[in-house]
């Protein structure tokens, strides 16, 4: 018996050593590496693809990238939710892929091509996409741009809304409700949002022209559209003006921060506010003021759902303007709610 357990220990400790000395496993190279990491990535892909698209209704059908900067709240929020929605709606088989910078969209607009789209509808997150754009072109895919330009680079199809017409309508709006008398107006605006900004402006302007009962006395800028920090703004503009019949405001969002302004400084002359934007979180606010005309002249992110709708009436065979400019909407508290409801805006909407 002892024997036996000597015989048996002899051999495991024969083992252990041999094992110990044998070479350790080979560390995989960063090529064995990188090849695991791109075929993982592949098939998380391919699982998020399959997740974020609805197929065709045969269940099969064109494939159509949709690429948008990603932001969790405002204008561009509700621009993703829209696409969403009405691929969803459509039946289309898509992928929708949303960026933190224009790398990063560069970036997936490629991996957009190389999955095999026929179609791709993209808002850029500005003109610096134009080279990623024009590759779209050459590989032979149908561009649909939505809101912005690319700079030279033109896109198959083109949607966007009439800034210069939203300029126009709140001008028209501000004569319809100071009337005949007119009044003093002063300008709110936020330049550094770019060019399409300025448009609307200029808009305004042109209106003002030709309404000299209508006296601009003072321009202001703010350094973004958030409602906190126009607030700072608007209550030096108070303070500096003591009588204000009229605000044209470029946006929605710098429109919360005017009333709020308004508000804590208990002015009762203002008569008439505009906006700009098609924000729900602005349009809830019009009841709060029954003593002045709180509106927005409008195109609405959701009118990302006419890009998409490009895509599949493409895909049906049919003919499609190749640029499309969405006309403004005149928004306050008399006909809000008819147009939520015409533009498909429920209360999951996130702008």
């Amino acid at each position: 018996m002892k024997k036996s357990l000597v015989l048996v220990v002899c051999v495991i400790l024969a083992v252990a050593m041999f094992a110990g000395c044998a070479a350790p496993a080979a560390t995989p190279s960063a090529e064995a590496s990188t090849e695991a990491s791109v075929e993982a990535s592949t098939e998380a892909s391919a699982e998020a693809s399959t997740e974020a698209s609805e197929p065709a209704a045969d269940g099969k059908g064109p494939l159509v990238g949709i690429s948008v900067p990603n932001n969790p709240t405002g204008w561009v929020a509700a621009v993703q939710w829209s696409a969403k929605q009405t691929a969803e709606e459509l039946g289309l088989n898509y992928v929708l892929v949303a960026s933190d910078s224009v790398n990063d969209q560069a970036n997936k607009i490629d991996e957009l091509i190389q999955m095999g789209c026929e179609y791709i509808v993209m808002m850029p997150d500005n003109d610096e996409l134009a080279v990623a754009a024009q590759k779209v072109l050459d590989a032979g895919i149908t561009l649909i741009d939505f809101d912005r330009t690319l700079g030279d680079v033109q896109p198959d199809y083109y949607v966007a809304g009439d800034n210069t017409g939203m300029g126009v309508a709140g001008g028209e709006y501000i004569v319809d409700k100071l009337g005949p008398d007119g009044g003093k107006v002063v300008i709110m605006n936020i330049p550094s949002y770019g060019e399409i900004f300025t448009e609307r402006v200029d808009g305004f302007k042109s209106v003002a022209a030709e309404h000299p009962e209508l006296e601009i006395i003072g321009e202001y800028a703010s350094d973004n559209g958030a409602p906190e920090t126009v607030l700072t703004v608007m209550s030096d503009v108070l303070t500096a003006n003591p009588e204000i019949d009229a605000i044209y405001s470029s946006d929605d969002e710098m429109s919360q921060g005017i009333l709020q302004a308004i508000k804590e400084a208990g002015r009762t002359d203002i008569k008439v506010i505009t906006g700009g934007g098609g924000a729900k979180t602005y349009f809830d606010l019009f009841d709060d003021y029954p003593d002045i005309w709180v509106s927005s002249q409008t195109y609405a992110p959701y009118m990302m759902a006419d890009a998409v709708k490009i895509a599949d009436k493409l895909i049906k065979g049919e003919t499609v303007e190749q640029k499309t400019i969405i006309p403004t909407s005149n928004v306050d508290r008399e006909n809000v709610e008819q147009y939520l409801k015409d533009n498909n805006i429920t209360e999951d909407a996130p702008y």
